[in-house]
């Protein structure tokens, strides 16, 4: 992060900049992906309301404590969500990571993390998601049976499905 802050251009007006810099940072580093090593890396972003800044510290510190090398670390504030059932929005932060597949001990590590979010009433970015256990979704979205109703009145076949769909009965 304070890397990516020093790197950035001084305040300026009259000038036009290109905004890929702005939303797609990596792309200035060559070959920026393979920085996690053969295996490639983990996205694992979740959001936080406001209050539980405590619990996300406490997250940040647990991940600097192991000194796993994270790239990148996105933290942004959010406001409301939107109206669907599985919005990830909610107000309050969102932190994104990524992480190298190799780490010992990151899909127990991970696994704990979402019980922790779970339990301070965030949720994980399903978008982005390939290993968040199913019996945890319902607490990180407690809109999680309106979808499931929706969809099987609108597909009640399942011919419309996802290995994401699949993996947590969506």
């Amino acid at each position: 992060a304070e890397l990516w802050y020093r790197a950035a251009p001084r305040a300026s007006t009259g000038r036009l900049r290109p905004l890929s810099g702005f939303f797609h940072p990596l792309d200035a580093v060559p070959r920026w992906n393979r920085l996690y090593g053969p295996g490639g890396s983990v996205p694992y972003r979740f959001v936080l309301p406001y209050g539980r800044e405590e619990t996300l510290r406490g997250i940040v510190r647990r991940i600097a404590d192991r000194r796993w090398p994270v790239l990148p670390a996105v933290l942004k504030r959010f406001g409301p969500g939107g109206p669907g059932p599985l919005s990830f929005p909610l107000p309050g932060w969102s932190l994104a990571l990524g992480l190298p597949t190799g780490l010992p001990g990151l899909g127990a590590f991970l696994d704990a993390l979402d019980e922790e979010v779970a339990e301070a009433g965030g949720r994980v970015y399903l978008a982005g998601d390939s290993r968040v256990r199913p019996e945890v979704l319902a607490a990180m979205y407690p809109r999680l049976d309106e979808f499931r109703e929706l969809r099987a009145a609108l597909d009640p076949r399942s011919v419309l499905a996802s290995d994401l769909s699949r993996r947590l009965s969506l």
